[in-house]
């Protein structure tokens, strides 16, 4: 195998499941794993160093974008400079949110390696090879053998713990998170369906999915609810009002599943809704309470419907998952992204840099 001196892969990730096989991978290819450091300053720092070492990647989690220690997507954006460098920074989602191909465009937009939600040993051909492939590419080395990985990385015969969602995924339907809102928005009947004289727009029926997923996957109900909540857990999942879990009941739930919303990049839509013709930003009160700088939650959806020709559903989608970047939050960050009378706030600088 090709090897330069000194070849290092700085690493800002969380402790979930499934991280060891990430560096079962590395040292497979004689790249030493190096925890970066957690205080702000000097992890921006060691990015910034990365054009001066040349045999260096990084993997950064920004599943909790805007933490004390851990920057988001548009933070890192705008601290870095447009160079070769970041074609040697891996971005994760680990710990939360997905991962849809309209994301990694857009990371790929802004020059960054690579998003990826997961690193599975029982995936060698799927996102570890992905990870490790990218290493690889970008250091100008041979990947490893198909063998060489699977015995690295290999899952150790005892019971294998169930510590995130995507591992209670893996362990249940061998699928990733992705694939499995996939095929559930593939095979599910979703439909306009009606309550108390008010529609919800295409959406399922909890107890349907949990009848489906339990056929599919050969599993009891109390697993297929486990599936549910578990998508649910990554935003993948959502109740129609957002006041349910996943049960195993006559409600309603809706997938962040959307082919119109995939074809807008996450870029376009902030900066979209952040444009000085977008939406209406002012200070707001609710209950002797005043919100400086906030937004109303459905006027962001009217302005993507209008500029964008989407509907209500699919804007709803994208601001749900700029929102599971945490690029946009409640005013009090008691709720999700809810298409209503609710306030939300941008984060962190604009996507395009300006103020």
């Amino acid at each position: 195998m090709h090897q330069s001196p000194g070849l290092t892969a700085m690493i800002d990730l969380p402790p979930v499941a499934r991280r060891s096989a990430q560096r079962a991978g590395l040292s497979a290819l004689r790249v030493l794993p190096r925890d970066m450091p957690a205080d702000r300053n000097r992890h921006e720092n060691v990015l910034l160093r990365l054009a001066d070492r040349p045999h260096t990647v990084a993997f950064i989690d920004i599943s909790r974008g805007g933490m004390a220690t851990r920057p988001t997507l548009i933070e890192i954006d705008a601290a870095l400079p447009r160079d070769a460098t970041r074609q040697r920074m891996f971005l994760t989602r680990l710990e939360g949110g997905h991962v849809s191909e309209a994301d990694r465009r857009w990371v790929h937009a802004l020059e960054f390696a690579d998003l990826l939600p997961e690193f599975d040993a029982r995936d060698c051909e799927g996102s570890l090879r992905s990870a490790l492939d990218g290493v690889t590419r970008v250091l100008g080395m041979t990947p490893l053998a198909p063998e060489e990985l699977a015995r690295h990385a290999r899952v150790p015969k005892q019971k294998r713990k169930v510590g995130t969602p995507r591992a209670t995924l893996r362990a249940l339907t061998g699928k990733s998170a992705e694939d499995v809102a996939e095929l559930l928005h593939r095979s599910l009947a979703i439909q306009d369906l009606a309550y108390r004289l008010r529609t919800y727009p295409q959406c399922f029926v909890g107890s349907e999915a949990v009848a489906w997923m339990s056929r599919r996957w050969h599993r009891p109900a109390t697993e297929a609810v486990a599936i549910g909540q578990a998508l649910g857990s990554l935003g993948l999942m959502v109740h129609v009002t957002h006041d349910h879990p996943f049960l195993d009941n006559r409600l309603f739930y809706r997938l962040a599943v959307s082919e119109a919303a995939d074809r807008l990049g996450l870029g376009q839509v902030l900066a979209s809704v952040r444009a000085s013709n977008g939406v209406p930003v002012a200070d707001r009160s609710y209950l002797g309470a005043t919100y400086p700088r906030c937004w109303i939650g459905a006027e962001a959806v009217d302005l993507l419907v209008a500029r964008h020709a989407l509907a209500r559903r699919d804007a709803w989608v994208l601001l749900h998952r700029l929102m599971q970047f945490g690029l946009i939050e409640h005013v009090t960050h008691e709720r999700p992204f809810i298409d209503g009378a609710f306030y939300y706030r941008f984060t962190g600088p604009p996507a395009d840099g300006k103020s």
